[in-house]
C-alpha cells in the first residue's frame, strides 16, 4: 500500500430514522482491523431518536435543521471529511471487520474513485428475506479480486474526497439516485469506480414489503423518474424472465408472486410523484 496512510481514513453514517440500526452500523466502522481516524453520523432530521442513540457511541453526530434527502446528506458528509479517503456505510447495514483491509489497496491507483463491497443479508429468511437476496443484493456472485463496476454504489464504500469535489460532489438536490449520477460524472472524468465481491456489507434491516419494493424502485427508476410505456414493458418483462422464473426454478412461488407485482409498484409510484410532486424518499 505504498503512498497510502491507514490512518488519514474520515469514515460516516447517513442516517433517516434508523433508531433500531444506527448504533450497531458505528459501531461496525470503530472495529475495523485498520480503524478511520475518525467516526461521525449524519442525521438527516430525524423525528426519531436516531441521533440520541447514535451520540452513545460516543462519535460526533451532525444533524441536518429538516428532512433534506440524500443528495444533501451525502454532500454534507463529504465536505465535513477531514481526510482524503472516506468511509460510507448507511444506517441500515455494517461492514464486516476486514472491509477497510480488503478495499484499501486499491487507492495505490490514483485513477481510481471509489470501490464499493458487496451486500447480502444477516439472514436470509421469509419471503421478502429470500426476494430481497436474489434479487436486490444478487448474493450469487462469486468471490474474487476487485471488478470495475458501471454504477457508484454507497450503501458500503470506500472513496477518494478529491476525486468527489474535483467532479462537483454529490448534487445536494437529489433525494436518491445521488451516487449513480455522481458515478456518471467521475466515469466522464476518467475515474475507475470498482466493486469488491469480498469486502462484505452486511444488512440488518428487517425485510419489510414496502421498503423492500421502494428500495427496487429506487434503485432502478434513474435520477429523472422517467416513466415511459416502454420502460414498464421492460420491467413487466424482466419480471416474468428472469425474476418470476428464477424463483418458481427454487420452488419459491410466494416470491414469484413479489416478483410479478415489482413493475405495477415502480409504475404506481412513479405515476403518483409526478401528479403529487416530487418529495423526498428514504
Amino acid at each position: 500500500m505504498e503512498n497510502i496512510n491507514p490512518a488519514e481514513i474520515s469514515a460516516y453514517v447517513p442516517s433517516f430514522n434508523n433508531e433500531g440500526t444506527v448504533e450497531a452500523s458505528v459501531r461496525s466502522l470503530l472495529e475495523q482491523t485498520i480503524p478511520p481516524k475518525e467516526v461521525y453520523v449524519i442525521d438527516d432530521g430525524s423525528s426519531d431518536d436516531t441521533a440520541l442513540i447514535a451520540s452513545r457511541t460516543g462519535v460526533e453526530v451532525l444533524g441536518n435543521s429538516a428532512n433534506r434527502g440524500r443528495g444533501y446528506t451525502r454532500a454534507k458528509a463529504v465536505c465535513r471529511a477531514k481526510h482524503d479517503l472516506i468511509l460510507c456505510c448507511d444506517a441500515t447495514n455494517v461492514l464486516e471487520p476486514d472491509f477497510i483491509m480488503k478495499t484499501l489497496p486499491v487507492f495505490a491507483d490514483p485513477k481510481v474513485a471509489s470501490i464499493s463491497g458487496h451486500l447480502r443479508s444477516s439472514k436470509a429468511v421469509g419471503t421478502i428475506g429470500r426476494w430481497r437476496s436474489r434479487h436486490l443484493f444478487k448474493e450469487d456472485v462469486k468471490p474474487g479480486p476487485p471488478v470495475p463496476t458501471s454504477m457508484l454504489i454507497t450503501y458500503g464504500t470506500l472513496m477518494r474526497k478529491a476525486s468527489i469535489l474535483e467532479v462537483g460532489n454529490f448534487n445536494s438536490s437529489l433525494v436518491h439516485t445521488e451516487d449513480n449520477e455522481l458515478g456518471l460524472r467521475l466515469h466522464a472524468a476518467g475515474y475507475k469506480i470498482l466493486g469488491s465481491p469480498n469486502a462484505v456489507v452486511r444488512s440488518i434491516a428487517p425485510p419489510k414489503l414496502w421498503k423492500t419494493l421502494e428500495r427496487y424502485w429506487r434503485w432502478y427508476v434513474g435520477v429523472d423518474e422517467n416513466f415511459t410505456l416502454e420502460n414498464y414493458l421492460h420491467t413487466l418483462k424482466a419480471s416474468i424472465k428472469p425474476m418470476a422464473q428464477t424463483d418458481l426454478a427454487q420452488g419459491d412461488w410466494r416470491a414469484a408472486i413479489l416478483s410479478l407485482i415489482c413493475p405495477h409498484y415502480c409504475a404506481m409510484k412513479s405515476i403518483t410523484r409526478k401528479i403529487l410532486g416530487k418529495g423526498n424518499c428514504q
